[in-house]
């Protein structure tokens, strides 16, 4: 199966700097483009069972509406994605204060984090995939952080349509790195999710404090709506979190058997669209998946201009746990001179009947 990759302009930043937009497509009727700024993914394109490609995650049309600001719409999200208690954190005795963008929190790498800046990019095509490699230099002190970063993105088209996210750093100081992607996902390409099927391979979930920040608790998600091992809708399991006074998911929850030092490949989450017979498989090295309902998505807008209303996609936000600098009790993000940090995320679409 041929996947063919194609650059095209996609506009120019306020100090002239050009952006290209870099389009992956294959014969399964797939297709992927990401910008050079950001590393965003702007659009994915899958087929229905009747053969028919939608679109099926939310962005902007055009680069002057990403600069105006968007919800991480298919962003890279870094130095370090969610979100780092108490103004930042302490590493070897020094405490670096990080930059504060949700009160005294540092949320999805600060005021310009990973998503706002531009990024070399070079291709690479085989014939059953291809590949768009962003690569950037993170200099010491960017939002705070500690150590000169080189940061190498891939985003791979397959020919069995799987859209795979390699994230490689290396740095020469000790700091902290945990990176992911930020697509919203909705298979429908309808108004909202609610009738779409979720399953997350997790049996505990990270407790939260009233900002969701993580108290360092691992609670069993049995008995809970946070029980997703079985495929449920997701309109039941809004439900249940509106009963106990939560807006939706918002939450990190710890993808089973995964294991220190053992980044293998597992099974994370599965969404399905019975409407439209897409589904979409999240395989991760990463210890936990943020699943997240765009309940803050009110007032937003859509790709058409749309007003939305916060039911229009979900989140699967693979990644180490967050605040995991301020919780000796979580796997540690720490990233030393010599070593490699290396994950990948794969999201393979299928159909089913």
């Amino acid at each position: 199966m041929n996947v063919s990759v194609t650059e095209s302009d996609f506009g120019r930043l306020p100090d002239g700097r050009a952006v290209s937009l870099f389009t992956l497509r294959n014969d399964s009727g797939m297709s992927v483009s990401v910008s050079s700024w950001g590393a965003l993914i702007t659009s994915v394109t899958a087929p229905d069972r009747s053969g028919r490609s939608a679109e099926v995650t939310l962005a902007r049309n055009t680069l002057e509406e990403y600069l105006e600001g968007h919800p991480y719409y298919g962003a890279l999200v870094g130095r370090v994605c969610n979100r780092i208690s108490s103004g930042g954190f302490s590493l070897g005795g020094v405490r670096h204060t990080l930059a504060a963008n949700l009160g005294d929190i540092h949320l999805h790498g600060g005021i310009l984090g990973f998503d706002k800046h531009l990024y070399e990019a070079e291709t690479v095509q085989e014939k059953s995939r291809s590949t768009v490699c962003f690569r950037r230099l993170s200099p010491s002190g960017e939002e705070g952080y500690p150590g000169n970063l080189e940061v190498c993105h891939a985003v791979t088209l397959t020919g069995d349509n799987r859209l795979v996210l390699d994230f490689e750093a290396r740095t020469d100081a000790p700091t902290v790195v945990n990176m992911t992607n930020h697509c919203y996902w909705n298979l429908s390409g309808e108004a909202t999710i609610l009738d779409q099927e979720v399953q997350v391979m997790a049996d505990a979930v990270m407790e939260v404090d009233r900002d969701f920040v993580p108290t360092g608790r691992l609670v069993p998600v049995e008995g809970t709506p946070f029980d997703l091992n079985s495929p449920r809708l997701i309109r039941q399991g809004l439900e249940e979190l509106s009963a106990q006074g939560l807006g939706g998911y918002d939450h990190s929850l710890a993808v089973r058997g995964w294991e220190p030092g053992a980044p293998l490949l597992r099974n994370a989450a599965v969404l399905r669209d019975p409407a439209t017979g897409r589904a979409m498989e999240v395989s991760t090295t990463y210890p936990a998946v943020h699943v997240y309902s765009g309940n803050n998505l009110t007032d937003e807008r859509g790709r058409s201009g749309e007003t939305l209303s916060g039911q229009e996609a979900i989140c699967f936000e693979c990644q180490f746990f967050p605040d995991s600098p301020n919780r000796p009790e979580f796997p540690p993000i720490t990233l030393v001179p010599g070593e490699l940090y290396r994950h990948q995320t794969v999201h393979r679409f299928f159909l089913f009947s």
